[in-house]
C-alpha cells in the first residue's frame, strides 16, 4: 500500500480521552489496543497531516471563516465521494454533530416536547435532548437492524415528538438505510411535521461500494430535513469541534443559520480549514479507499476468527464505516461477567452494547487497527477463551 496503516499512533500524554477514560488499566499495562471508541488506532491522512503542517509553519492562526477555496474543496469531495451535488449555500459550517444536534433541538422543540431515536444508536442525540429538558422517544429496529418504518410512524404520530434522528450509516450496526427507506421516511414527516435531522459522519467509510444516499439531496425543497457530514469519522478528526449541514430548504436554512449563531458559533478553526482542503482531495480520497481496504479486512478477519474458534459469538458485518456489533449472548455469560473476562482476561476491551441501548451482552468494537495489533489481540483473546472452556 502506498499509505501507513501499520504504524500505532502514539495516545501517552496528550489528554486523549479514548485513553484515559475509556481504556481499562489492564488493557493499558498489557501494551495492546482498545477496541472501544471509533477512533484509528492508525495515523490519519498524510494530506491531512501535511496540510496541518504546512499551515502551522505559515504561522496564521487567525479567525477563519468558509471561502470559496474551502467550499470547492467541499463540492468536490461530495461530488467524488458521496456521489451527491451540492450547491455551495446549502452547506453551514457548524461546531460539531453534536452542537448541531443540540441546535436542531432548540430550533425544533420546546421544553418537555420530544425527539425520536431508532435503537440501537448513538447515545449522545438523548443526552442532548436530556440536558436540554427534551424526552427522548426510543423505536427499536427489527432483528436485521433495519428500521420498523410502522414503529417510526407511531412514534411521529405524537404531537410532542417535534425531531427525528437518524444515523446513517447507523452507529453502532453500520446498517445502510436505502433510498426507497429514506423517501418513506421524508413522506411519514412530511404527513406528521416532523423535521428530520441525519447525521452522515461514517458515510465516506462505505464497504459496499454503492454509495451512502444522503438525505438532504433526496429531500424536496420545502422539507424540514438536515443532512450533517464532517471530517470526524472520515480522517479520525472526532476531537476537532467541526462539521457542516446540509439544508435544501432556503427558510429552514436561515433559522438554522439564526439558531447557530445564537448558540454561540465562532469563526473556523483554522487548523480544520487546513485538514478538509488537505483531505477533501484526489490524495485524500485515494487514501480512503486503502483505509476502506484494511477495514474490510480486518472485518473479515474478526469474522473467520469467532467462526473459527467461537462460533456462540455472532458477528454483524457492517455496511459502512468501522465499528462491529457482536453479541457474545452465546456464551452463556452474565453482561457483568463477560466484559469482566474481555477487559481483564483476554485484554480485549470493546464499548459495552447497553452504551447504544442494544441487548446485554452486545459489544461494538472498533476495526480501525493496525492488522498486525488486531492478530496479536485476537491471539490473546483465544488464549483467554481457552483457559475458560469457551472456545
Amino acid at each position: 500500500m502506498k499509505y501507513d496503516f501499520d504504524t500505532r499512533v502514539d495516545r501517552k500524554n496528550r489528554g486523549n480521552l479514548k485513553e484515559l477514560m475509556f481504556t481499562p488499566d489492564a488493557v493499558r499495562k498489557k501494551g495492546v489496543v482498545c477496541f472501544s471508541g471509533a477512533e484509528f488506532e492508525f495515523k490519519t491522512a498524510r494530506p491531512v497531516i501535511d496540510a496541518v503542517k504546512e499551515a502551522a509553519e505559515n504561522g496564521l492562526f487567525g479567525f477563519t471563516v468558509a471561502d470559496q477555496n474551502y467550499y470547492d474543496h467541499i463540492l468536490w469531495w461530495m461530488k467524488n465521494v458521496r456521489g451527491v451535488t451540492l450547491e455551495k449555500d446549502w452547506i453551514l459550517p457548524v461546531q460539531g454533530t453534536i452542537f448541531s444536534a443540540a441546535t436542531s433541538i432548540r430550533l425544533f422543540t420546546e421544553k418537555g416536547e420530544g425527539i425520536i431515536v431508532p435503537t440501537p444508536g448513538y447515545n449522545r442525540y438523548e443526552q442532548a435532548a436530556r440536558r436540554l429538558g427534551r424526552k427522548t422517544t426510543f423505536v427499536p429496529v427489527r432483528s436485521d437492524c433495519s428500521l420498523d418504518l410502522a414503529e417510526l410512524e407511531k412514534a411521529m404520530q405524537s404531537p410532542s415528538n417535534k425531531l427525528l434522528f437518524l444515523c446513517n450509516p447507523n452507529n453502532p450496526t453500520g446498517k445502510i438505510i436505502s433510498r426507497e427507506t429514506l423517501r418513506e421516511i421524508l413522506a411519514l414527516a412530511r404527513r406528521y411535521g416532523t423535521a428530520v435531522w441525519c447525521d452522515e459522519i461514517f458515510a465516506d467509510v462505505d464497504l459496499t461500494g454503492k454509495g451512502v444516499p444522503m438525505l438532504a439531496d433526496l429531500a424536496e425543497e420545502n422539507d424540514c430535513v438536515i443532512s450533517v457530514f464532517s471530517m470526524g469519522k472520515t480522517f479520525s478528526f472526532t476531537g476537532v469541534n467541526h462539521a457542516h449541514v446540509v439544508i435544501k430548504n432556503a427558510a429552514l436554512r436561515e433559522k438554522y443559520q439564526a439558531q447557530r449563531d445564537a448558540d454561540h458559533f465562532g469563526s473556523i478553526d483554522p487548523m480544520a480549514y487546513a485538514a478538509l482542503c488537505g483531505g477533501y482531495t484526489p490524495e485524500g480520497k485515494e487514501w480512503l479507499e486503502e483505509m476502506i481496504s484494511v477495514i474490510q479486512s480486518n472485518n473479515e478477519t474478526v469474522a473467520s476468527f469467532f467462526a473459527e474458534h467461537m462460533p456462540a459469538v455472532k458477528v454483524n458485518q457492517p455496511e459502512a464505516g468501522y465499528v462491529l456489533w457482536l453479541d457474545f449472548t452465546g456464551l452463556g455469560l452474565t453482561e457483568e461477567e463477560l466484559f469482566r473476562f474481555l477487559s481483564e482476561e483476554a485484554y480485549f476491551c470493546c464499548d459495552p452494547g447497553k452504551e447504544y441501548y442494544g441487548a446485554p451482552c452486545m459489544a461494538r468494537m472498533c476495526t480501525a487497527v493496525p492488522p498486525a495489533e488486531l492478530e496479536r489481540c485476537l491471539s490473546l483473546l483465544l488464549d483467554a477463551a481457552r483457559a475458560r472452556g469457551l472456545a
